[in-house]
């Protein structure tokens, strides 16, 4: 898909920024309804996955944030997909990637209210699930991923 300077100002924008259809229509000269469209064809083209929100999951009471690497044993499709299915009834995970050139198989973002509740997490929830052989928990100091400006990246596109 081809991106012209208003589907660039809003990626832009919306990496920064969290407005509403209307900010974002005068922000870029453009209507309501056509800013609507663009945003539309760019979720349709999977260019963006939609308009959510960042959670402040700190203020919701989860004081710790982990990137948990997780092994398995098998390396087959259906092995990853049985463990990513049993990650989504977990509801303290966030995210999760599956990745190589690591020790691990899965980068598995997490958020857990004390170390008591992610041990729980950790122990008796993504530990019990089958072929998981080793998991090594990061914990998160500080977050800069707003910090980062993809204008760079834009012009290149």
């Amino acid at each position: 898909m081809e991106l012209d300077r208003f589907d660039k100002q809003i990626l832009e924008i919306l990496t920064h920024e969290d407005l509403n259809l209307n900010e974002l229509s005068e922000r870029i000269n453009l209507s309501v309804s056509s800013v609507h469209r663009r945003i539309k064809h760019l979720i349709d083209h999977k260019i963006i996955t939609g308009l959510k929100r960042d959670i402040n999951y700190q203020k919701l009471g989860f004081s710790l944030h982990v990137i948990l690497q997780v092994s398995l044993s098998k390396h087959d499709t259906d092995t990853f997909a049985k463990f990513l299915e049993e990650l989504e009834n977990i509801p303290e995970v966030i995210n999760a990637f599956l990745v190589t050139g690591q020790s691990a198989d899965f980068l598995v973002e997490v958020v857990a209210r004390d170390m008591e509740n992610y041990s729980e997490i950790l122990l008796k929830r993504i530990g019990k699930i089958e072929h998981v052989v080793a998991l090594h928990s990061s914990f998160v100091i500080k977050e800069y991923n707003h910090v980062f400006n993809c204008s760079g990246l834009l012009s290149k596109v």
